[in-house]
């Protein structure tokens, strides 16, 4: 079994959210998928809401014993119609035991925004705290992901950890 690199968990033990078990796009590797999703299963997960286009992974899942929900989420433009449509789902998914994981691909911007999004309507926590505990986690956060939830990027990736993670170190701004 193998930790998934990028995950976050926004209710411990209850909701997170992650890179496709096994990587996503081209960095994808069927035995990684393979640890990481007994992980998952060993970690309470018994449900996983893909949201990639795409359908891989749903039969390992199968294989693996876990219930699945395939809700695509194709285009950024959409994303504001799919929060709204998984978030009550979501809700539901989760009032059973155990846990609930949510992955995109290689983007986790959704997903962040999802689980951030859920914590707030739930627990009360500000979607902007959540942001950048998602982001520390690995997962990506962007600007649309921020503005899907009413947030100001910068609050979540401020400007200096935006110019460290350049290659010159400055901002890419100036």
């Amino acid at each position: 079994m193998r930790e998934p690199r990028r995950i976050w968990w926004a209710r411990p033990r209850k909701l997170c959210a992650l890179e496709r078990p096994g990587g996503g796009g081209r960095s994808h590797r069927p035995e990684r998928r393979e640890e990481e999703i007994a992980w998952l299963a060993n970690a309470g997960v018994r449900l996983v809401i893909s949201t990639m286009a795409t359908r891989h992974n749903l039969m390992a899942y199968d294989e693996a014993g876990l219930d699945h929900l395939h809700v695509p989420v194709t285009a950024p433009d959409g994303q504001a119609a799919a929060l709204e449509e998984l978030l009550p789902m979501l809700r539901r998914a989760l009032r059973p035991r155990g846990a609930v994981a949510v992955h995109g691909n290689r983007h986790t911007d959704f997903v962040a925004a999802l689980c951030a999004a859920h914590v707030h309507v739930e627990r009360g926590i500000e979607p902007v705290e959540s942001l950048v505990a998602a982001r520390e986690a690995g997962l990506m956060v962007t600007p649309q992901s921020c503005a899907l939830l009413g947030v100001d990027y910068e609050d979540v990736q401020p400007r200096s950890a935006i110019a460290a993670s350049t290659a010159s170190g400055l901002s890419v701004t100036t």
